[in-house]
């Protein structure tokens, strides 16, 4: 009897204790506007944050259009096709100039280096002028005579 009276006992305690913390019908329907300190501490709270949402970027945007394809393509090829006529043409200008049936001494040295250079008339020597005496100078008379002395070089 006592194990009943007990369990009377708890179950009339939780019944108090349900409908003390349960709202009426009446105290269901008004709503209880929160302090902004409360929305203040519940944007705080860790436990109510979300991760923000973020779209992913199209790529497709920064890749280049087909026009830009094909213009990158002719200019890879031209670049390449270029390179390769240079060292093909650099090839047949070695095998040319070391051919043996064209090696001749005449065409080893341009015109230019068989030629003599038109000297001008030749000055003595330093120590040639020292020990010659100097040429005996004429006499201005006139103006004209004048200007066409030789006039020393700066």
């Amino acid at each position: 009897m006592k194990t009943r009276l007990n369990s009377m006992l708890a179950l009339t305690a939780t019944l108090l204790l349900a409908s003390t913390l349960a709202p009426s019908a009446a105290e269901a329907d008004t709503v209880i506007e929160p302090s902004p300190a409360s929305k203040l501490v519940q944007n705080l709270n860790p436990a109510n944050w979300t991760m923000p949402q973020w779209k992913m970027p199209d790529f497709k945007s920064l890749l280049p259009g087909q026009q830009e394809k094909t213009r990158i393509k002719k200019k890879k090829d031209g670049l390449f096709t270029e390179l390769n006529e240079t060292a093909s043409n650099s090839w047949a200008k070695t095998k040319e100039m070391f051919n043996p049936q064209k090696l001749s001494p005449a065409r080893m040295f341009p015109a230019s280096a068989r030629t003599p250079r038109q000297s001008e008339p030749a000055k003595p020597g330093f120590f040639k002028s020292l020990f010659t005496p100097e040429p005996p100078e004429k006499e201005v008379e006139t103006v004209t005579d004048f200007l066409r002395q030789s006039r020393p070089s700066p």
